[in-house]
């Protein structure tokens, strides 16, 4: 389903990531080693975790000519083990560590989120890599990882909807010879070129004690972390110190880029080089892009999507940098809006405001929701430790993490308008106009060489013998504990204290969700939850209602499930009341707004065709029609673009008032008070509420369907550079025996790089960016064990294979204890991780009550996760190692998958046809294996703020834990 708006203001960000956390949190210890290495301690007892930070002072400005790429390349085999710790997924698995990393143009960046108990180890694991990994590197393993780089590459870039254009346009911003006018990412050329020699001279120079910061976060003691840091990172020998590239006099681009690509609708960008992150005129800028690109109430969205309606969304982003930043707004057209129409409405609109005095209030309330939004955003122990990172490299000061950053606190009106007036001059502008319709090709820095390169000169450097600690003894964690309470009304409430909490969390859960409508209306619901929440209630129109919530620091949304639907606020504590005051506006007196209503819908059919360039997303939903068939009279599994063209604005008014009744609503909670002070507040704004309907029925999730046999379709994307993949078989449903059991042979499979399947199909044979492995949900019976992949198209036929493999190993391969472990200890983790943030558990909260649970019943099922035993498992691997029956989905180039389906002896193969809109793919995308056939692109558009990291493709689906899968169902 479509993303759902959840306390949008929780989010950091972009523009100042590294500004402020908490303000309980403990101050920092700051120091360095002799050999030169910063490190930062940040001591937070909360929970029993803790966090580590490794930033290495090289990204891609580092890069040579002829090299580009290499430092997203390196972070790839930092991975790739070294004789004492030769594997090291497994051995952060082993512990239930999530581990991961990602490059930038300023830095690259490795962490480890994990037990408190598990320090050890990381220290000893990750002193080793820096000191003895580049020795390691052999030319198989920079083959391997090369070929996973190009399938990150494709996946994420070359072959996803306009993301090669909004790179280019990224990067373009800075003329050569610029650092920053290269790509992260790297060019296929320079990748292809890159040698053993290479490689190993980029760790001798780059990868040094000297140019490096360690930052800890969590549950430490500083005495005991400064030893262990001594006898580990401290044994690594400094090396030459390594100069930081030169910040360029400033320059404009003025350049105009115009290409076709997969997407929806017309997208137009506009854009600015501008100063170094440590500029003065940050805090000015970051004001700037949230006044003109707000997406509820910013002049760009009040002028073109608002007033003039030629555009279905605006937004606009400042983003800093070492070597300078960028000021960027988008916009999309709306229907029958041609691209030149925007362009010259959003260069009028921006002359506009450049021209229009600021309101002090509205200058104020940005402000507000800037600073906020950083200090939430880094409440999370890993969030946290990435702002200390960050604020200590980039900005030379690891401390100014911790308080609110006096740029944004004391910039004056009068500052931000000659900062704007100075800095983003219109005859300046840089233009990105993406075109829906065939790609013509991928921009050069993509694909060509960046020059000529000159060798390393570092020399090697000798192995060092670092020690290997143990982890410690594993500890525990408590759940705070459920307390309830009943309005005058009857309604009940339930609700969780957490002492430091900065919010409040409340949601009104209504029963009845996704399956609750009937056959041809599937969205209902969750439109009209989306109207009543963000488009205006009361007398406040959208755009006022937004603004009276930012203005005490609130956000109001929703959470649209298939069992559930819920209308959710976060508040400050000291602002319960107005808080519950707009909550109640929102669920008692929507406006249900006909502008706002036409806007909404843009958007959701800009969001369904865009879906048809997600090649996975095209897979999993034909696949999930599929196992689930449609019953006469029930709602399908997947929106339509004619159940959504069925539903009017009165349906979507109806639908709401009759969902959200007394008899059908729960509220639910997390906050730093009592119940009672909640309830208190509830009682003012609802106690009066009344109503004799019930409400809707709550239809359970259908179990899927698997027939006799093994069931093979293709889903035709002619001319596609990959093939996604998906294969599943029965499996028990979240309330059936043997789920924990079936949670842990989903785990070794492909839940993390170190499981069965990954350890062959992405880091022996290179054939994806990597493999993922999950039980269906939320069936309490029926489900399904489901392995998914994205492979490089000549690989389709070896890929399916291994998985196949990977299920007969079931068998033939018993299961090993350090294999059920896993899935022990990374339980263990999310145990003792579920009271580390009061978002966190209230999204735990409403996930489970989403799903049919509770959270204690969820917690409870996650504690039997920790107690799996080795014959269990094994035996349950057993019962599911037959794919007889299975289905097999393969979504891709039917000339070139069917011939490798014939080979490995899938003939019987059902071709399925598409409908129109996914029919026409007549893209082209390169083929990185030498050969010059174009294909489609396989993913949703590219968003504002992506380019100039890797960050945002390392992230994992729908943020789940990169560790291991944890779902608590």
């Amino acid at each position: 389903m479509m993303k759902q708006v959840f306390l949008a203001f929780t989010v950091v960000l972009a523009a100042l990531a590294g500004m402020a956390a908490p303000a309980k949190a403990e101050p920092t210890v700051t120091y360095a080693l002799d050999n030169g290495l910063q490190v930062v301690l940040v001591p937070d007892h909360r929970v029993p975790k803790v966090v580590m930070n490794l930033r290495y002072r090289v990204g891609s400005m580092n890069e040579p000519a002829g090299r580009s790429g290499f430092a997203h390349l390196f972070e790839h085999l930092m991975f790739s083990g070294t004789p004492a710790w030769p594997n090291v997924f497994g051995a952060h698995a082993a512990l239930g560590n999530e581990i991961n990393a990602w490059t930038t143009e300023d830095g690259t960046v490795y962490y480890v989120d994990g037990l408190s108990s598990s320090l050890p180890m990381i220290l000893s694991l990750e002193a080793d890599r820096m000191a003895n990994l580049g020795r390691s590197v052999t030319q198989a393993k920079l083959d391997l990882q090369r070929s996973v780089v190009k399938n990150e590459m494709r996946q994420n870039v070359l072959d996803k909807a306009g993301a090669s254009g909004w790179e280019a346009f990224w990067s373009g911003l800075f003329p050569k010879p610029h650092p920053y006018s290269r790509m992260v990412i790297g060019s296929v050329a320079d990748l292809d070129a890159a040698t053993l020699d290479d490689v190993r001279g980029f760790f001798n120079s780059y990868y040094l004690p000297n140019n490096a910061v360690l930052v800890l976060v969590g549950d430490l003691e500083i005495d005991d972390t400064k030893a262990l840091i001594a006898d580990t990172f401290g044994r690594v020998a400094r090396g030459a110190d390594v100069a930081r590239p030169a910040v360029p006099a400033p320059t404009q681009a003025r350049l105009k880029l115009v290409l076709e690509d997969r997407v929806p609708s017309p997208i137009v960008v506009v854009g600015f080089s501008g100063p170094v992150a440590q500029s003065p005129d940050n805090g000015a800028l970051s004001i700037a892009a949230e006044l003109l690109g707000n997406g509820e109430y910013g002049f760009l969205r009040n002028r073109l999507v608002s007033q003039l309606g030629i555009a279905t969304y605006a937004s606009a982003s400042w983003t800093g940098g070492l070597l300078g930043g960028r000021f960027t707004f988008e916009a999309g057209a709306a229907e029958g809006v041609a691209p030149e129409a925007l362009e010259s409405a959003m260069k009028t609109a921006f002359a506009d405001f450049l021209k229009t005095p600021l309101d002090p209030v509205d200058v104020e309330r940005a402000r507000t929701g800037i600073l906020q939004a950083a200090r939430l955003g880094s409440e999370a122990l890993k969030d946290r430790a990435g702002v200390v990172s960050y604020n200590a490299d980039v900005l030379g000061d690891a401390q100014s993490a911790l308080v609110d950053d006096p740029r944004v606190k004391d910039a004056s009106v009068a500052g931000v308008e000659a900062t704007m007036k100075r800095l983003l001059k219109p005859e300046d502008a840089s233009i990105l106009v993406l075109k829906p319709g065939p790609r013509g090709g991928y921009p050069d820095a993509l694909i060509g060489s960046s020059g000529t390169p000159q060798p390393f000169t570092a020399p090697e450097r000798a192995a060092i013998d670092i020690p290997k600690h143990a982890a410690g003894q594993a500890p525990s964690a408590t759940l705070p504990a459920m307390e309830t309470a009943t309005l005058s009304n009857g309604i009940k409430l339930v609700h969780y204290t957490m002492p430091e909490a900065p919010m409040v969390y409340v949601a009104a859960s209504a029963a009845g969700g996704w399956n609750s409508v009937p056959e041809g209306k599937e969205g209902l619901l969750e439109l009209a939850a989306s109207m009543a929440a963000t488009r205006g209630a009361a007398d406040r129109g959208s755009a006022d209602f937004a603004k009276a919530a930012s203005d005490i620091g609130a956000g109001v949304g929703h959470q649209a499930g298939t069992l559930t639907t819920m209308m959710t606020l976060g508040v400050p504590p000291e602002k319960l009341d107005q808080g519950i005051g707009l909550l109640a506006d929102a669920v008692l007196k929507p406006r249900f707004d006909k502008t706002e209503w036409t806007v909404l819908m843009a958007q959701t059919v800009d969001w369904l065709n865009g879906r048809e360039a997600d090649l996975p997303g095209v897979a999993g939903r034909m696949a999930k029609a599929t196992l689930i068939p449609q019953v006469p009279g029930k709602a399908a599994v997947d929106w339509s673009a004619k159940a959504l063209a069925s539903i009017s604005l009165d349906e979507a008014r109806d639908a709401f008032k009759a969902e959200f009744t007394p008899k059908a609503v729960t509220f639910y909670s997390v906050g730093p008070m009592p119940v009672a002070t909640v309830a208190a507040s509830l009682e003012k704004a609802f106690g009066a509420w009344t109503s004799d309907t019930a409400g809707y029925a709550v239809e359970p999730s259908p179990a899927a369907h698997f027939n006799g046999g093994q069931k093979v379709l293709l889903v035709p994307e002619p001319g596609a550079s990959q093939s996604a993949l998906f294969v599943a078989r029965p499996a028990p449903g979240t309330d059936e025996s043997e789920r924990a059991e079936s949670t842990a042979v989903s785990n070794l499979l492909g839940a993390d790089f170190s499981s069965r399947l990954n350890s062959v199909i992405r880091e022996e044979k290179g054939y994806s960016y990597g493999v993922s492995s999950y039980l269906m949900s939320p069936m309490k019976a029926g489900s399904g064990l489901v392995v998914a992949t994205t492979v490089e198209r000549a690989n389709t036929g070896p890929a399916i294979t291994e998985i196949l493999k990977g299920f007969a190993g079931l068998t033939t391969l018993p299961v090993a204890q350090d294999e059920v472990d896993r899935t022990v200890t990374v339980y263990r983790r999310a145990l003792a991780g579920s009271a580390e943030t009061s978002a966190g558990l209230f999204s735990s909260l409403i996930g489970a009550v989403g799903s049919g649970s509770t959270l204690e019943d969820q917690q409870t099922r996650m504690a039997a996760r920790t107690k799996l035993t080795l014959d269990a498992v094994q035996k349950q691997a057993l019962a599911l190692a037959s794919l007889d029956p299975s289905l097999i989905v393969v979504a891709g180039d039917p000339d070139v998958v069917m011939p490798q389906l014939a080979a490995i002896g899938l003939k019987d193969v059902e071709i399925v046809k598409r409908d129109e809109a996914g029919e026409e793919t007549a893209m082209r995308a390169l083929d990185l294996l030498g050969g010059n056939r174009q294909a489609p692109l396989s993913a949703s558009p590219w968003r504002v703020g992506d380019g100039g990291t890797t960050r945002a493709v390392h992230a994992c689906a729908g943020e789940r834990d990169c560790g291991a899968q944890i779902h608590a169902d």
